[in-house]
Parts: structure tokens; sequence; C-alpha cells
């Protein structure tokens, strides 16, 4: 290992280190947000935020290219790990390219967040699904935290609905095996097979800015794309990922994080125009690329 690549993972491990107790206010209770250290406080990418469809930039892109999202993976890790309900360890490497993406990503975990982390227009949905990417030219999460085009995410927000959502429910199967504290990181193992597509089976447009990870270290290194289409669930369903416990045995009846400062942010609105969307009007494409990648390196 060269010095650089050490430095970076020791720094990166402390920052982990630091926050190793960090946690969810009971919301519902009133209880006020913590401050989880660092640059969770102190950085000006920070994410979730509020995406406004009218404020954003219209932008054009490439089509966004899925590789494997639609094959069939058997044996998928789910576990809670105190935060979350992670889906982990997929029988196919899944890539995802073009969009605002100079480079391939690849598919490292999902996991769930209730209810929505981001909003849009100021609404915030009873569930939002993170689909995190690491950049291919690092070799591991560690690693690509440590750099602004480390990390993809996919952000799939889900409205309330009377249909149940069969790609949840796949997902609702193994909970009552992962939910207690007792069981805590410790992973199953899925029987039937899982399709990371059915979590978002139509892309009809989304909103792409720079930020961070929404959890410690915080680190700002993440593409958002946030699909602007939503994909139904049931409030039972909801309901069930509350009963999550983590650290002492309390109940995770949220886990998001509350809405960040944008600090004049730019957020790109990308449309599919093969879906039968308004084509985006009015501002040089050129002029957008500039304006994003002057937030993400200047800072």
């Amino acid at each position: 290992m060269n010095l650089k690549v050490l430095l970076y993972t020791v720094f990166i491990t402390i920052g982990i280190t630091t926050a190793s107790h960090w946690g969810y206010p009971d919301l519902d209770a009133d209880e006020a947000f913590p401050m989880w250290g660092g640059l969770c406080d102190t950085g000006t990418h920070q994410s979730p935020i509020d995406l406004s469809q009218k404020g954003a930039l219209k932008a054009e892109y490439d089509d966004l290219d899925f590789h494997n999202y639609n094959r069939a993976h058997t044996g998928v890790s789910v576990v809670n790990n105190g935060h979350s309900i992670q889906l982990s360890k997929f029988q196919y490497p899944m890539k995802l390219e073009r969009g605002p993406l100079l480079e391939g990503y690849e598919v490292e975990q999902i996991h769930l967040h209730w209810w929505s982390e981001h909003t849009i227009d100021n609404v915030r949905y009873p569930m939002e699904a993170h689909i995190v990417h690491r950049n291919k030219r690092y070799p591991n999460m560690t690693m690509a935290a440590n750099f602004k085009d480390g990390l993809a995410v996919i952000g799939v927000l889900y409205h309330v609905s009377n249909q149940e959502n069969e790609a949840i429910d796949t997902v609702l199967e193994y909970l009552d095996e992962v939910k207690s504290y007792k069981n805590m990181n410790q992973e199953v193992h899925m029987k039937r097979p899982f399709v990371v597509r059915d979590l978002f089976p139509t892309v009809a447009g989304y909103l792409t800015y720079a930020g961070s990870l929404t959890t410690p270290s915080c680190a700002e290194s993440v593409t958002w794309i946030v699909l602007l289409e939503t994909f139904p669930v049931t409030m039972e369903q909801v309901e069930k990922f509350k009963q999550t416990e983590c650290d002492g045995g309390r109940k995770l009846k949220n886990n998001y994080r509350i809405i960040q400062k944008s600090n004049n942010r730019p957020v790109l609105l990308v449309l599919n125009n093969r879906t039968g969307a308004a084509a985006p009007v009015g501002v040089s494409i050129g002029l957008v690329v500039l304006a994003a990648l002057l937030a993400r390196f200047l800072n």
C-alpha cells in the first residue's frame, strides 16, 4: 500500500471510529436532531436537501445505462445494522453508467429510510431506498468516499398507496429474522430471487446534484440521482420497518436525516423524453456541466 492510500485509509478510519455511536432521535417525540460531529456538522455539500423542480437547471444527458439490474440474485444478504435494513452480497456485479456519470459505478449495497430523506418541492415521502454505487476506479468504499467522484447513489422515493410493493415485500419476508437488537449485524440470506430493478421499474427523469453520504462520516463524495417518479408502498409495509430495533433495543421509528442547506448548489433536472415528458429547455448544457463541476470541486 503506497503512502497516499495509507493516509487516506487512516483518515477515514478515524472518522468512522469517532462517529461509531451516532444515531437518530425519535422525531415523533420531538427529540432534537443530534450533532454527529466532523464533516456532518461543518460540511458545505451535505445531503439530503429539498429538491425543487421549478428551481432546477434543465439538462440533457445520455440515458442512464443499468447493467445486470434486471438479473435475479439468489442469496442476497439482509442485515439490520442498527441504522437501517441493508441488502448486499449480490450474485452478479451491477454497473451504472452514462447520465451525469463520467465513469462506471458498481452497486455496493442498498438500504432503506423511513420516511424519505430527500424531499421534492418540500414534500416528504414515506420511504426512500438508496442504491449505493462505488466508482470502479477505487478498490473499495473506504477509498471511494475520499474522492469527489467516488460514489453515486440512486434515491428512489415511495408514495402511499393501497397497492403493496412486491419488491419491498420481498425484503419484509426476512425482517422478523433481523429486526431485533440481539440480531443486529447478523445477516440472513434471501431464499427467493431478488431483482434490484423491481425497486424502480421505470425512470421518467431525475434530479441530480453533488452531495454527501447522509450518515457518518457524511463524506462529500456522492453524485445523487433522485428519481422523479415515485413508486407505491402501503403504510402497513412502512410501519413494519419501524419495528426494527437499534442500540439498547429501542425501536427505530425513523431513520432519516433532516434537510441540509443547499448552499446554492446547482440541481439539474433531467427528463427522459421517451416517456412523453416535456423536453428540457433554455439552458446550455456546457454551462450546466461547468456549474456542476465548480460546485463539486471548488469546496
